[in-house]
């Protein structure tokens, strides 16, 4: 009997241990099945980390070698404000707005002989959709055009937290690095007319502490804000002449800018407007002379339009036209600029609004049948300009 019951005990383990491993190894095939299917199902939803933006943020130096014209990502929020720094060997010759609702540039009255400017976000700049992009792509562009030659571009993404933001930036680079590259590529450097290699001391006025090549013309720098209270005034040209600069009885040396911001100031004088041509009238003030080369008029243009009326480069244009005797012009020849200010923002004058232009020119002696006019264009008709005519005090 003992034997027996021993017999039916070791038959049981037997069996225990023979289902035992039974069931590990079918555990073992179904977990391997698992694991294969697992391997050949991703999961539905897969988590990436957005790539990190390629900006600049905080205080940054940026060197640029002279045959560069970098292009610079800074990162802007809406409610921050950026400097960026320029070599002191280099001045300001334009700067180019992509679009000021997006980014402004702070006006500053030594604009001529600044070497920084600030920007920061403008009113538009703060939209569900401008925002909705933050940190993934630039909404809007600046370009600073230097004198020695140099274009930087910078791109300027939005991003939501200030702390992101582009405070301080320092741009450095060797001008007459930059110049000798430039000229080794055939480009044009000294934009200002200058044929220094170093910078000037004085700033931009009607006539230059030395004479400047007859032929040098500047082109005026970019205004920013039309609606800004301080005005983003143009670059003026250089008199060519040897004659000391005329301060017309004013304190601040420049009568350009001088006569801009009395007209500014009493906008009534300008009483007598020429006939509307294609939504612009003009008014101009009468002429001062400034020297016995140079003579000095305001040009008021009014936009009788509710839209903007973008303006073509280098405008006003003052000719002098000889009339037959019937007052028909037999020829026309433009008279040369030496100097323009303006409160305009990028060539537009907005719906229902006035620019002011000062512009100084080269005197000229005229004919019984001469007369002096100003012209100023539209890019949506440039082959008719509104015009008006200019009363010389000689006359």
């Amino acid at each position: 009997m003992f034997h027996h019951a021993h017999r039916i005990i070791i038959l049981v383990l037997i069996v225990a241990v023979v289902a035992f491993y039974a069931n590990a190894q079918t555990k073992g095939k179904r977990d391997k099945r698992v694991e294969e299917r697992s391997a050949k199902s991703p999961p539905s939803v897969t988590l990436v980390e957005p790539p990190a933006a390629d900006y600049l943020s905080g205080e940054a130096n940026v060197a640029v070698r002279g045959n560069q014209n970098p292009v610079i990502r800074l990162g802007l929020s809406p409610n921050g404000v950026t400097i960026i720094e320029f070599p002191v060997a280099d001045r300001f010759f334009a700067l180019h707005p992509g679009n000021s609702d997006l980014v402004t540039i702070d006006e500053s009255p030594t604009k001529a002989t600044d070497h920084f400017m600030v920007v920061r976000a403008g009113s538009g700049f703060a939209s569900p959709a401008t925002m909705a992009n933050a940190r993934r792509a630039p909404v809007t562009s600046i370009i600073a055009q230097m004198q020695s030659g140099m274009v930087i571009t910078f791109l300027f993404y939005p991003v939501q937290q200030l702390a992101e933001q582009a405070h301080r930036v320092v741009v450095t680079y060797d001008r007459n690095e930059v110049i000798s590259a430039r000229r080794a590529a055939g480009l044009a450097v000294n934009l200002d007319g200058s044929e220094e290699e170093k910078p000037r001391t004085a700033s931009l006025r009607v006539a230059a502490p030395s004479p400047a090549p007859a032929s040098t013309e500047t082109t005026p720098a970019r205004a920013q804000d039309a609606r800004s209270p301080i005005r983003l005034v143009a670059d003026t040209a250089q008199v060519d002449t040897s004659e000391p600069p005329v301060k017309l009885g004013r304190k601040n040396g420049d009568p350009i800018r001088a006569a801009l911001d009395e007209a500014a100031k009493s906008p009534k004088q300008f009483k007598r407007w020429s006939d509307t041509t294609h939504g612009l009238s003009l008014s101009v003030s009468p002429v001062q002379e400034m020297d016995k080369r140079s003579q000095l008029v305001v040009i008021a243009v009014r936009n009788t339009k509710n839209y903007d009326a973008r303006i073509l480069p280098n405008q006003p244009e003052i000719t002098v036209e000889t009339i037959d005797d019937k007052g028909k012009p037999l020829h026309i020849e433009v008279v040369k600029k030496l100097g323009i200010q303006t409160t305009a923002t990028n060539d537009v004058i907005p719906g229902g609004a006035t620019a002011y232009y000062a512009l100084a020119y080269e005197s000229r002696a005229l004919g019984a049948r001469q007369r002096l006019r100003v012209a100023v264009g539209q890019t949506i008709a440039a082959d008719e300009p509104a015009s008006a005519g200019i009363v010389s005090t000689n006359r």
